[in-house]
């Protein structure tokens, strides 16, 4: 890394320390700190739940293009809805915020989390079973997402196909470690 990026990082850093001096500061002499203190624990909260999803994206970067492209989303989608829930949480009017953009938001980054586990889970493409289970997770996890956007439109979606997506992924997910060990002495015949 350059010099320049260093003195950056090393920027950033102090504006980091700083800021939680601050917010320490305030949280002890505040008389009443208790909506600071939600604010930063939502904040926290958002840190740990983001990252964690943004982690799982980060997986996939150094692998084969269509892979890599979900890591690439995935992260992308995190930092965005990390920023949305951020300001939501610390702009004014904190207990109205735009709820239905917001867990849409939410869901969709860890719709993404949960897909980029998935997909990051496996790197041998030669087993059909595990191809067919990743898929079948991956085709249901994209069909919650775009129930979850229809649904916060106004659209009827009902329950039911939530239900059905929903049980295609656990189902297609749980058998990938089963699928792996019954697979495993180059056995292809699930």
């Amino acid at each position: 890394m350059s010099d320049s990026g260093r003195a950056v990082l090393r920027l950033l850093l102090a504006l980091g320390y700083g800021g939680g001096a601050v917010l320490l500061l305030l949280l002890l002499t505040k008389s009443n700190a208790d909506a600071l203190a939600a604010r930063v624990g939502y904040t926290a909260l958002s840190v740990i739940v983001f990252g964690l999803v943004a982690a799982a994206g980060a997986r996939l970067l150094d692998q084969s293009e269509p892979v890599s492209l979900w890591g690439w989303g995935t992260l992308l989608i995190a930092v965005v809805t990390f920023v949305l829930v951020v300001v939501e949480v610390w702009r004014s009017g904190f207990f109205y915020f735009n709820e239905t953009r917001t867990i849409v938001m939410i869901v969709i980054s860890i719709l993404l989390g949960g897909g980029s586990l998935v997909l990051s889970g496996e790197t041998d493409d030669t087993n059909q079973a595990l191809r067919s289970a990743r898929g079948g997770a991956i085709v249901a996890l994209v069909a919650l997402g775009v129930l979850t956007v229809l649904s916060a439109s106004g659209a009827d979606i009902g329950a039911r196909w939530f239900g059905i997506a929903s049980t295609v992924f656990f189902v297609s997910t749980l058998s990938l470690p089963v699928l792996r060990l019954a697979t495993e002495d180059g056995d292809d015949a699930f």
